[in-house]
This record gives structure tokens, C-alpha cells and sequence, in this order.
């Protein structure tokens, strides 16, 4: 979709998230100064449903490199109606990325917890990270993204202001590392777990670049 390589405009004073009506619109998260870029939809309800019949696997977490021609493995996870579709969703999210930053490949982490796993604001050292909420609460981000990211552990940071992705909702979070973003990245943090609401399931996808 884009040439993760060219030249970005000057980044805004103002960052930004937006939360866009269609699936190419995701574009938008190389716009200077766009931090998250989100789009919802809705996920086939036999996924959830295998998900759920899952509860006992805990603190689960799958890492696979998945190119636009392999479909993920997950052998960790049982055969059972839904699994399929499980599989062919990752494998479309990697063609996703893959098509957006020009990529070969793609990392995947696929994570069940009952925890959550990055519960303080942070900016990733990443360069652009797609996340997907399965099962659970989903990724927050801060609707102010101007906050000064030298003190994110400010008691006083994201107060009333936290936008949280729906189950399903595909989540670009561009990282410090993107080009002419060092002084910026999305802020964010994992969802604290609802006690008795069982596990949170995520999978995270990064682009994969090879010399």
C-alpha cells in the first residue's frame, strides 16, 4: 500500500489517532503525526467461540514468522470447529501488514493471559505494530497523544482520556522507531483484566525486513 522507505512530511506539533471507516483507510496511519490508526469489524463468532472453550490454557504465548504464502501453525492449540478460522484471520492480518509496509514477512505473537501484560502508558521500539484483541478487554490508547512522553509514568497521565479498542478492532500503533518518529510513538497500554472474566486473548503482528 505504501513505501515504508520514502521520506515523511515534518511531523505535526499536534500528534494524532484516528479511528477510520474502511480497511484502506488504515493508510492513514503514515499521515506525520497519526500515532494510532484503528478500524473495527467484526470477527466470525466461531472464533470467539473456540476462544472461549480455551479458558483452561493460561499465560499462552505463540510466536511464529508468517509470510503472505503461510498460513500460522498454533500446534499448541487443539483441534476444535472454530480453529480454522482462527487461522485463516491471522493469516489475513499478515497480508495486511505485509501489504502496508512492503514486507516479506511477519513476526506473530498470539498471547492468552489472565494479567495484563504492559499495564503502564509506554511507546513501543517498534517501527509500526498491528494489534488484535480477540477475547477480553481491548488495547487502550491515550485520545491525547501531545502528552509528554519523557513522563508517562505520571500518575496524572491519560486522566479520563483512554480510548479502548473493540474485540476484533485492527490497531496500528506506530512506534519510536518509524522513521523521523523518535521523539513520538502511540502511547498505549494493555487493559487491566476484569476479575472473573476470563483470559484476554491478543495477537500481535510486526513487519519483518531481511538485507
Amino acid at each position: 500500500m505504501a513505501d515504508p522507505n520514502r521520506i515523511p512530511e515534518m511531523i505535526s506539533d499536534f500528534p494524532t489517532w484516528r479511528r477510520v471507516p474502511q480497511l484502506a483507510d488504515l493508510v492513514e496511519i503514515f499521515d506525520a503525526g497519526v500515532q494510532v490508526c484503528a478500524w473495527r469489524r467484526e470477527i466470525d463468532p466461531g472464533i470467539e467461540a473456540y476462544l472461549s472453550a480455551l479458558n483452561q490454557l493460561e499465560n499462552l504465548q505463540i510466536l511464529e514468522t508468517l509470510s503472505t504464502t503461510k498460513q500460522p501453525k498454533l500446534d499448541r492449540l487443539q483441534e476444535a470447529p472454530g480453529r480454522a478460522a482462527l487461522l485463516e484471520d491471522l493469516s489475513w492480518l499478515g497480508e495486511i501488514v505485509c501489504e502496508l509496509l512492503g514486507c516479506p514477512e511477519v513476526g506473530l505473537r498470539l498471547a492468552r493471559v489472565g494479567h495484563a501484560m504492559c499495564p503502564g502508558w509506554h511507546v513501543d521500539r517498534t517501527s509500526i505494530r498491528l494489534v488484535c484483541t480477540y477475547q477480553g478487554p481491548g488495547t487502550e490508547w491515550l485520545d491525547n497523544q501531545s502528552v509528554d512522553r519523557c513522563d508517562l509514568h505520571n500518575n496524572q497521565t491519560g486522566d479520563g482520556s483512554a480510548v479502548q479498542a473493540a474485540t476484533g478492532e485492527i490497531v496500528l500503533l506506530k512506534g519510536a522507531l518509524w522513521q523521523n518518529n523518535g521523539e513520538l510513538g502511540a502511547v498505549h497500554r494493555s487493559p487491566e483484566p476484569v476479575p472473573g472474566a476470563g483470559l484476554r486473548t491478543l495477537v500481535t503482528l510486526d513487519p519483518l525486513w531481511y538485507l
